[in-house]
């Protein structure tokens, strides 16, 4: 993501959080517990969601994006001790296997650039039995809608830092090897929340 994009970001997404995604957010850190794994922290906007009173004991928040990063640090409550900010790409995550009881990731594997390899890192450093909740917009099942996506990708993907309109996160998450309990549709399943386990 560039300064630019990094700048723009938060007002672009301004009038989603009314229509249910500030709603999706909470869902998403709530099931955060133990030592959490942020994927794709961007600018930040979950990182309020996450405090002293829920499971989670810290959070180590990454991003490839250096001026997304620096958008996040102003978010970071000075009280809160627990979240750390690390630049860091989700195909390389500098952890060690099983490093982390819960991952969260929200609206971040439309911009990944290979997230088969994404995922297969997220498997690597999730405890068994830990928790992998996924907020994301998706390819929807509405064959004329999904054309659509599916022709406006490559110009979106120059114009919106890589983001692609038309993944199928779902399957990839299920391919990954992930146990998927539960799927929301927000939007007519434009954005799904997807609650999986390793």
């Amino acid at each position: 993501m560039s300064e630019w994009l990094a700048a723009v970001y938060d007002p672009l997404m301004a009038p989603l959080a009314p229509l249910g995604l500030r709603r999706w957010r909470d869902w998403a850190t709530r099931a955060a517990r133990g030592r959490t794994l942020e994927v794709g922290v961007g600018t930040g906007q979950n990182l309020p969601l996450y405090s002293v009173d829920r499971a989670a004991t810290s959070v180590t928040a990454i991003d490839p994006d250096g001026a997304s990063l620096s958008r996040a640090r102003e978010r970071l409550n000075k009280d809160v001790q627990f979240i750390s900010l690390q630049q860091a790409r989700a195909e390389a995550l500098p952890f060690a296997a099983e490093s982390f009881d819960s991952v969260i990731a929200t609206l971040a594997f439309c911009t990944i650039g290979d997230p088969a390899a994404a995922l297969a890192e997220v498997r690597r450093v999730l405890k068994t039995g830990g928790v992998f909740r996924v907020v994301e917009h998706v390819r929807v099942h509405n064959r004329p809608v999904a054309a659509v996506q599916d022709l406006l990708t490559p110009m979106w993907q120059q114009v919106a830092g890589g983001c692609h309109l038309n993944r199928d996160t779902l399957a990839a998450v299920e391919r990954a090897g992930f146990r998927v309990g539960g799927v929301r549709q927000l939007f007519g399943g434009l954005v799904i929340g997807i609650d999986a386990v390793k």
